[in-house]
């Protein structure tokens, strides 16, 4: 008796949670493919379900994914069908909006077709042709569980049928993208399809068509009998578009500005954004009416069904295209009508240059020159389409730029464009003098005394050397960064005194001398260059005694001191004889510098300034000097006085 209560106690608990809402859902019958729903196709091939007939929420899913599924099968049920005696089949779904996959595969589970779309919808179709009369085929309706449940939902098969009653209409939108067909326009008059009899009436369930139907389109046609029994066939609606579409565009111009290329944007030339212009307000005819604006549509690329492809014949302009090119625009629209026009792209080139340069050392040579290629110290410069020339603001660098320079590296395009960096150039001589001696003779001045100022005449001095003309300032000219103003190239003159550039002073070891080095004396000479480096050999110079007689005429052959017996001779470039100027004496100075420094008073008969190829001067610094006669200038020659150097002239 318990036993009997207590079952009957658990029978009744269980038949309330069944019926409880949490626990209300029923497993669709459909739910697998061995318990897939036979669709009864119809004589014409088709199956209309009643409305909401078909119900998915409890549905399982084995995981299967379908190449055009946007996930896998989580909540699917089945249907099945023979093929009819058309190798086509439309199935179209209808339900909730919500995310729908479908899939049509054979008896060995092939996937023939599949479909979804990546958003909520109401309805989903699915088109197949190749279907085989007689065999079996199954559908797979999925809702994904990501979205919210589909619900029940309406399933239709369709099978298009080439009768002789109804043949694929080909529709041509108009030129703002619609298009409208009829019944009849489907229908051969002749025929009574899909119903018999003339009571049988007729309606598609799609008549109106735009852009986005082009291509196939299967309509249904339905036909009420006489007795109210509905009859369905599927025909074909061909949408076309052959309407080509208006195309607009503009020349343009564009930059390079990299050096290499641009690419052009086709919308940058065909002119795609379509409007109304308005024109200024003009009165009316009507006095007091007001004003009128006048609107019209600028010019543009358009087309009734949109354009979908805008495209030049060329996008990528290069070095090679700089100036006009002829390029073909095109548009297309979704038919593949298209239109095309002619434009021109003028290609310019505003790279601007760019200067990058490195620090560079540099060697006097043989020449005393040293030469600077910009090539040389390019880093990586850049400029536009036709390159660029690299050069320096100083090119050529001799003694006067030992050490650092600062020098501009200038890069300039073939359009004038500058740019300039700056660079360290620094300058060495590492070269020494070649020195060849001779003998050669010096007189003690009347005080019995010699002191070797300049050791050139002890010294073969090549012709083609260069010696620095030394200035009380210092320094040397001229300056190699104009080469054509500077030194001649040197010969390849040998067995004489040179340097590679230009040689700065003559000295001997011993250098000074007395009476007690009357004779041959073995010197040590010393030539230096202005960068210091120096060679030295052995040289016979010979003392000899200060002549004391009295020349008439005595000419300067050497710059150098009044004093100095050494720089006169009775000849104009004649040989020292070793005397200085007396009273009796016409001192002649000729593209020479004397400077006349003395303790003492001294009287000459006449001094001659005359003009040379060098210049010409005698500077009275330290001292008296009397001319008895005059004091005569001839052409451009100096004459200097100091305060404490005086010139009086006995008898003008």
């Amino acid at each position: 008796m318990k036993k009997t209560y207590a079952k009957t106690i658990f029978i009744f608990l269980a038949f309330l949670i069944l019926k409880s809402q949490a626990f209300a859902f029923q497993i669709p019958t459909n739910d697998t493919r061995q318990s897939a729903f036979q669709v009864p196709l119809g004589p014409n091939g088709n199956f209309f379900s009643k409305e909401g007939q078909f119900g998915i929420s409890g549905a399982s899913g084995d995981g299967t994914y379908y190449s055009n599924w946007g996930s896998r099968a989580s909540r699917s049920v089945w249907f099945k069908f023979k093929a009819p005696a058309s190798d086509k089949i439309i199935i179209t779904l209808e339900g909730q909006e919500s995310y729908i996959q479908l899939a049509l595969v054979n008896l060995k589970d092939e996937e023939l077709a599949s479909s979804a779309f990546g958003y909520p919808v109401k309805s989903e179709q699915l088109m197949y042709s190749g279907l085989r009369e007689g065999e079996e085929y199954f559908i797979v309706v999925d809702n994904p569980i990501e979205g919210k449940a589909m619900g029940q939902f309406t399933l239709n098969f369709q099978n298009y049928l080439l009768t002789t009653c109804t043949q694929p209409y080909i529709l041509a939108l108009d030129a703002k993208g619609k298009g409208t067909v009829e019944i009849d326009d489907l229908l051969n008059e002749e025929c009574y399809w899909p119903c018999a009899g003339v009571e049988c009436s007729r309606e598609l369930n799609k008549s109106t068509f735009d852009c986005d139907d082009l291509g196939d389109n299967y309509v249904t046609i339905k036909g009420i009998g006489a007795n109210g029994t509905a009859y369905y066939g599927t025909t074909l609606v061909k949408v076309i578009d052959n309407i080509p579409p208006t195309i607009a565009a503009r020349n343009i111009r564009a930059n390079i500005t990299n050096g290499s290329s641009v690419k052009v944007d086709p919308k940058n030339v065909i002119l795609w954004r379509c409007g109304k212009i308005d024109s200024s307000p003009s009165p009316d005819p009507v006095p007091g009416a007001g004003a009128s604006l006048f609107f019209q549509e600028a010019p543009c690329a358009k087309d009734n069904c949109g354009i979908v492809l805008y495209e030049l014949s060329k996008t990528t302009f290069t070095c090679d295209d700089l100036g006009e090119n002829e390029v073909t625009a095109r548009v297309v629209d979704k038919s593949g009508n298209e239109a095309t026009t002619k434009v021109i792209i003028t290609i310019y080139d505003v790279t601007a240059p760019v200067a990058k340069a490195k620090d560079f050392t540099a060697y006097l040579w043989n020449d005393g020159l040293a030469k600077v290629d910009a090539k040389l110290l390019d880093d990586g410069s850049t400029a536009g389409c036709a390159g660029y020339d690299a050069s320096l603001s100083k090119s050529m660098f001799d003694y006067n730029d030992l050490g650092e320079n600062k020098v501009g590296f200038i890069v300039k395009d073939d359009r004038g464009n500058l740019a300039v960096a700056t660079v360290k150039i620094t300058v060495k001589d590492t070269l020494k003098p070649v020195i060849i001696s001779q003998p050669a003779r010096m007189y003690l001045d009347k005080n019995g005394r010699l002191e070797v100022r300049d050791a050139k005449p002890l010294a073969k001095i090549c012709s083609d050397a260069v010696i620095v003309v030394r200035e009380n300032g210092g320094g040397f000219e001229p300056d190699g960064s104009n080469e054509r103003e500077f030194f001649q190239m040197f010969s390849t003159q040998g067995g004489c005194t040179k340097d590679n550039a230009q040689i700065s002073e003559f000295w001997t070891e011993p250098r000074e001398f007395t009476p007690a080095n009357l004779g041959e004396n073995e010197v040590e000479l010393f030539v230096s260059d202005m960068s210091g480096n120096y060679s030295s050999t052995k040289a016979k110079l010979t003392i000899l005694p200060f002549n004391s007689s009295c020349k008439n005429e005595l000419w300067a052959v050497k710059s150098g001191d009044w004093n100095d017996p050494n720089i006169w001779s009775d000849k104009e470039n004649g040989e020292v004889i070793g005397m200085v100027p007396c009273e009796k004496t016409t001192v002649n100075i000729k593209g020479l510098k004397v400077d006349f420094i003395t303790e003492e008073e001294v009287t000459v008969n006449t001094v001659n300034l005359l003009e040379g190829s060098d210049p010409t001067e005698l500077n009275i610094q330290v001292g008296s000097l009397k001319l008895k006669e005059a004091m005569n200038k001839k052409g451009n020659v100096t004459l200097k006085q100091s305060q404490i150097g005086k010139l009086e002239v006995i008898k003008k």
